[in-house]
């Protein structure tokens, strides 16, 4: 007898990037730290340049983990990276048949690896260009999907970024208060 919620609408691109971006800041802090510690620990790394092979590794390595956890424990947990709650947008299933006010843990996984799967294999020349030209591609083609803004990684997981109207942190926002 109850009304259906209201439709959940695509998030716009203004703000996906602002949240991004948001992100991009705190894992660069993070990322900071965690390469601080490996130039400063591990020999063969105190030249960036001329790294060995066992401190590359360990950097790339390291930082994907940060990376992937950040995204997919953010995402997993509150259906959101710190960046998407702030702005009010959240990840959830692209199929409008599945009403889990998130998306699934395997499906953030799959997003988040095609997202970062270039910081895995920095240390690998050219692999690590052509993983670099997915992750941005993944990201770009968000611009090209009309009308949802699905980028690579959200078809990759079949998840969509929302906003608005439906459940979740933008959705306080947006309703009245009855003030």
């Amino acid at each position: 007898m109850g009304a259906d919620p209201p439709a959940e609408r695509p998030a716009g691109l203004g703000r996906r990037v602002a949240a991004r971006l948001i992100d991009l800041v705190v894992l660069a802090g993070i990322a900071m730290l965690f390469s601080a510690l490996v130039v400063n620990t591990l020999p063969g790394a105190e030249d960036p340049l001329r790294m060995a092979m066992l401190p590359a590794v360990v950097l790339s390595v390291g930082l994907f983990a940060i990376y992937l956890a950040y995204e997919a424990a953010f995402t997993a947990v509150y259906g959101a990276t710190p960046g998407k709650l702030y702005l009010g947008l959240r990840v959830a299933a692209a199929d409008p048949s599945v009403s889990a006010p998130r998306a699934g843990a395997v499906a953030v996984l799959k997003r988040s690896v095609v997202l970062y799967a270039s910081v895995l294999l920095n240390f690998v020349p050219v692999v690590s260009f052509l993983a670099l030209i997915v992750s941005v591609y993944a990201v770009i083609s968000a611009f090209f999907d009309r009308p949802r803004h699905r980028g690579l990684h959200d078809r990759a997981g079949g998840t969509a970024v929302v906003g608005g109207s439906g459940p979740g942190p933008g959705a306080r926002r947006s309703g009245s208060s009855g003030r």
